[in-house]
């Protein structure tokens, strides 16, 4: 098949990381973000030797970065002995193939970076599908033909040409150019039928939401390495993997989590978000993020010690705009607060965020009074009732103590009275339990 460099990029590479900082970019922005790609190539494995940022008008259409820093690229990489360059926007494929062929190397750009982490740490077999589809999908319009040794029965005998050309006054396609159609219909074969698997992940996890609709659901959102899975764990007792690193988790894990007066919800850890997330892994990842579209409340875990942090959330939200999940309920929490190198940052954040919650996931501080207000929040929605029961219906009153709250029970001769309280999502069950015994509501 054609070369083309995006769908697997060999670990332990050293490279070098470009930037370009804009006339309408703030230079601690671009700092930053070259600051977040260098964590992100660490994460792949890579060691980070230079970083370098070229201020520009506009990016080169050519190159990404202008003729005179593209050549002081090439001979820093040649001094440092740098395996690849990674530059922190996504370049189109012809600046890939220009770049490449200027440096002779590989270049990497900062979405497929993002698609071979994923690549390294989807553990299911359905996270596994979702990375395939979002690396194929971005390769396809990369593919580049190499077949050199092809170009003079592509150009009809008369000598060489560009690699890419494949032809002379457009009468002749050569060999090369036919492998290259062949290895696009591969690819486009292949992900029709990573849809067509995906689709059926999608129809399970529907089913799967409808079995347990009559529980609260409640999704943590937040961006990489915030501290949601810490906080998942330390919520339901969970050993899922915590790491200070980038996307250390992708699989969604759903448990119950019990709150005070006898309430229980579904709590599900979703993957990080990250700024310029690549469109093909929220298209790919659409059944996962699903969960995050379905939910009644969203927690969304701030990582208050990041001097970005606001920043962050801006990126969260966007994400969640393009999954239309921005008008969910949300609850903010800002985590790892009392982390913060910046004395000012904790008090400018409750002020920007004057509703959110502080907690310390990692020491526990503050989630007893988080799980107070998801109970005190989810009790508006409760209904006081009158119960004249049927001992034939004897379930219904262990539901009710199950998912409500039983105030009075009074065992009579032909029937047991009983005032309760109970969520309004249970209802309908509680009417195919009291088949026998009348109730009010008050």
């Amino acid at each position: 098949m054609s070369e083309t460099h995006h769908l697997t990029i060999p670990s332990r590479q050293r490279v070098v990381l470009v930037g370009v900082k804009l006339k309408t970019q703030l230079k601690s922005d671009v700092e930053d973000s070259l600051e977040e790609l260098g964590q992100l190539a660490e994460t792949a494995g890579f060691e980070v030797l230079h970083k370098i940022v070229q201020p520009r008008d506009t990016p080169d259409p050519a190159h990404f970065i202008g003729a005179g820093k593209l050549k002081e690229l090439g001979a820093l990489m040649s001094e440092a002995g740098a395996d690849a360059v990674v530059f922190e926007n996504e370049l189109t494929p012809a600046q890939t193939r220009n770049i490449e062929k200027a440096l002779d190397t590989v270049a990497i750009d900062r979405t497929s970076l993002i698609l071979e982490i994923f690549a390294q740490r989807a553990q299911t077999k359905e996270a596994k599908l979702q990375v395939e589809l979002a690396q194929l999908q971005y390769a396809l319009p990369r593919l580049t033909r190499m077949w050199t040794h092809l170009s003079r029965l592509a150009t009809g005998g008369g000598g060489s040409t560009a690699v890419g050309a494949g032809r002379t006054g457009g009468a002749v396609r050569g060999p090369g150019e036919t492998q290259l159609q062949i290895d696009r219909n591969l690819i486009g074969a292949q992900i029709l039928r990573l849809q067509k698997s995906l689709k059926a992940v999608e129809k399970q996890r529907r089913v799967q939401r409808s079995s347990r609709s009559e529980m609260i659901k409640v999704s943590l959102v937040g961006y990489t390495n915030a501290g949601k899975s810490t906080l998942f764990n330390a919520l339901t007792g969970e050993n899922r993997l915590a790491e200070n690193r980038l996307f250390a988790t992708l699989d969604p894990t759903t448990r119950v989590v019990d709150l005070p007066d006898n309430r229980q919800i579904l709590l599900t850890d979703t993957v990080g978000f990250i700024k310029k997330l690549p469109h093909h892994l929220v298209a790919a990842f659409k059944a996962t993020l699903e969960e995050v579209a379905e939910a009644d409340l969203l927690l969304h875990v701030v990582d208050g010690s990041h001097p970005q942090a606001e920043t962050q959330v801006e990126s969260v939200n966007d994400v969640l705009k393009s999954l239309n999940a921005n008008d969910i309920p949300t609850i903010i929490l800002l985590n790892k607060i009392d982390l913060s190198e910046n004395e000012e940052q904790p008090q400018l954040l409750r002020l920007k965020f004057p509703d959110s919650l502080q907690i310390s996931a990692q020491t526990g501080a503050g989630l007893e009074k988080l799980k107070t207000e998801l109970a005190d929040r989810f009790a508006s929605t409760d209904i006081d009732m009158s119960l004249r029961l049927s001992y034939r219906d004897g379930k219904a009153l262990d539901y009710l103590y199950k998912h409500g709250e039983v105030f009075e029970a009074d065992y009579g001769g032909n029937a047991i009275r009983v005032q309760a309280r109970l969520p309004h999502r249970y209802l309908k069950a509680l009417n195919q339990l009291a088949a026998h015994s009348t109730y009010e509501l008050r």
